[in-house]
C-alpha cells in the first residue's frame, strides 16, 4: 500500500537472453531452503507458520519464523541467502499496482500510466492497469529482480484496484473488475514463468477466479473488516494464509489477540503487526 521503447529485434533479443539466462540460474538450489516444487508445478510451495512480515528498517527474525515477507528493493541477495541457509521461505514485496515516488526505477513508468495520489500513502500513486503493457516491462524487471535475489515467491501489492474505483472512482482511471483480473492474470503467469510462486493480496471479490492459480494468500484488517472467511478456500486447498491485523487500525479497548482465535478456526496463520511494517510483528501461537 502503500521508457524507452527497445525495437522489436533488441526485445526478443532480451527475451531469449532472460529466458536462457532462467533456466540456467533459477535450477540452481541457494542454501538449506530450495525450490520444493510439486509434481504438477514448478514452482515451490509455499509452507505454513510463523511469519515475519517487514517492508523497512533492519530485519530480525526469531528462532521461530518460517517465512519472511520483505522488500525486493531494499532486501540484498546475501540477505535472502542467509535466510535460506537458515530453512526460511522468502517472500518478495512488490507493489504491482502503484507507483512509488522514491523507487529507482519510479521514472520508468509512463506519465501518462500514472493516475491520482493513494489516499493515505504520501508519494503513492494508482497505476492504470488497463493497458499495463505500457510498463510491463517495468513490473517484469522486478520479478526478475526478485528471482535473482534468490526469492522463492512473490506478494503483489495493490491488486484491488478496481475496488477504489467501484465507489469513489480513486485511481483516476475508472478500471473494472475485468481489468484487474486480466492484469492479475497475467501477472500469475509470469511469476510462475520465473519459478516464482505467487499470492493473493486482500480483494476477496475475486478468490473464486483466483484460488485455483494463486499459491497463498495474505490479508490485511480482514478480521476487522470482516472478509476472513472469504479465503477459506485457500485453507481447504492447503494453501497458506497470512491474516495481518495492525495494531494502529484497533478500536481502543479491542484485544489484538482475539485474532487469534478466529484465524485458527480457519486454518490461517494470524500475525499482529505495525501499519508501517518497521518492527517484527507478533504471531499467534
Amino acid at each position: 500500500m502503500h521508457t524507452t521503447k527497445s525495437p522489436f529485434a533488441a526485445k526478443l533479443l532480451t527475451f531469449f537472453t532472460r529466458f536462457a539466462f532462467c533456466v540456467v540460474v533459477c535450477a540452481l538450489p541457494i542454501g538449506s531452503v530450495t525450490a520444493q516444487t510439486s509434481s504438477a508445478h514448478d514452482w515451490p510451495n509455499v509452507p505454513t507458520g510463523p511469519f515475519h512480515w517487514q517492508l523497512q528498517g533492519d530485519i530480525k527474525l526469531g528462532s521461530d519464523i518460517k517465512i519472511v515477507g520483505s522488500d525486493a528493493f531494499e532486501t540484498t541477495a546475501d540477505q535472502v541467502r542467509s535466510w535460506r541457509d537458515a530453512g526460511i521461505f522468502p517472500i518478495c514485496y512488490v507493489n504491482v499496482g502503484a507507483v512509488e515516488d522514491w523507487r529507482s526505477d519510479r521514472n520508468q513508468f509512463p506519465p501518462d500510466s500514472i493516475g491520482n495520489a493513494y489516499w493515505g500513502w504520501p508519494g503513492e500513486y494508482w497505476l492504470n492497469i488497463r493497458r499495463f503493457e505500457r510498463f510491463s516491462d517495468v513490473i517484469l524487471a522486478r520479478f526478475d529482480l526478485c528471482r535473482d535475489k534468490g526469492f522463492l515467491a512473490i506478494e503483489p501489492d495493490n491488486i484491488d484496484a478496481y475496488e477504489a474505483d467501484e465507489t469513489n472512482k480513486e485511481t483516476g482511471f475508472d478500471l473494472s473488475r475485468k481489468d484487474q483480473l486480466l492484469y492479475v492474470n497475467w501477472l500469475i503467469d509470469q511469476a510462475h514463468a520465473r519459478g516464482l510462486a505467487i499470492g493473493q493480496k486482500n480483494a476477496p471479490d475475486l478468490v473464486p477466479e483466483l484460488v485455483d492459480k494463486m499459491d497463498f494468500a495474505l490479508l490485511e484488517s480482514a478480521y476487522r473488516l470482516g472478509f476472513m472467511e472469504d479465503f477459506e478456500p485457500y485453507a481447504e486447498m492447503n494453501k497458506s494464509v497470512f491474516a495481518v491485523e495492525y495494531l494502529d487500525e484497533m478500536e481502543v479497548g479491542n484485544d489484538p489477540q482475539s485474532l487469534c482465535p478466529a484465524a485458527k478456526e480457519l486454518g490461517f496463520q494470524g500475525v499482529i503487526a505495525h501499519l508501517d511494517l518497521d518492527r517484527a510483528p507478533q504471531n499467534c501461537p
